[in-house]
């Protein structure tokens, strides 16, 4: 059985996304961080998070 099939990853990325959105929105309202601010720590999550991504695949296709 595969961890991380296709189906899986449909249904659980829009989930992590809007947990992401909420916690920011919290964190703006509650004037912890600015808008732009969000901005660059969203840019950096996401290109760290798709560098691990790809090492996870490539590991797997061994």
């Amino acid at each position: 059985m595969k961890l991380f099939n296709e189906n899986t990853a449909t249904m659980v990325t829009p989930l992590i996304r809007y947990a992401l959105i909420a916690v920011a929105g919290g964190l703006i309202s509650k004037g912890y961080i600015t808008a732009e601010q969000l901005d660059i720590v969203a840019g950096a999550i996401v290109s760290v998070g798709t560098v691990a991504w790809l090492a996870v695949v490539k590991n797997k296709q061994k």
